[in-house]
Formats: structure tokens, C-alpha cells, sequence
């Protein structure tokens, strides 16, 4: 069953901010821990240009093992990540 136009629209666009919500979270961490991001790419074995676009939130392809990954080198679990993420969101505290 297919969404209305609209309210796929909708859950498009909020997806896309939550994402936003959570480069900004990336981002926050790794200038809490002054890592460079070609010292992240390096050490994740991403480039610099995919996590400079993670942190952007203009990744397209934003897999859930590249949030892991990011998560295990910066030391925060996952699941409080994404909570920080959607607590950003709600309160559209950017």
C-alpha cells in the first residue's frame, strides 16, 4: 500500500532533518574529542569527503554500519546517539 504523495513527502522531510540532527551530533563529538576529519577518515577507514557530508547531513547513502562505526570511535553507544539526535529534532535545538 502506497503512501499518499503528501505524507511521503512529509516522512521524507523529516528524515532528512533528523539526519541533519545527527551530523550535527557527529560533528559536536569530534570537535569535543579535537580529531581533524582527515585523522576520523583514517582511523575509520572512511574518506574525509563522506564524513565531512555525514556531519552536513547530506550523505545519501548514510548506512547504519558507518553510524556504528563512528559511534565505536568516538565511544558512544549507539542507541544515545540517535537519542540525541531526536531530542535535537523534537526540539529543534540545531
Amino acid at each position: 500500500m502506497r503512501q499518499p504523495s503528501s505524507k511521503r513527502h512529509n516522512t521524507e522531510q523529516r528524515l532528512k532533518v533528523f539526519i541533519y540532527c545527527l551530523g550535527v551530533e557527529l560533528y559536536s563529538l569530534r570537535k569535543s574529542q579535537k580529531k581533524s576529519i582527515k585523522v576520523v577518515a583514517k582511523d575509520t577507514k572512511m574518506s574525509s569527503s563522506i564524513i565531512s557530508q555525514i556531519e552536513r547531513g547530506l550523505y545519501k547513502n548514510f548506512y547504519v554500519s558507518r553510524l556504528l562505526r563512528l559511534c565505536k570511535y568516538y565511544k558512544v553507544d549507539m542507541v544515545e546517539m540517535l537519542g540525541r539526535a531526536e531530542d535535537k529534532d523534537r526540539n529543534n535545538t540545531i
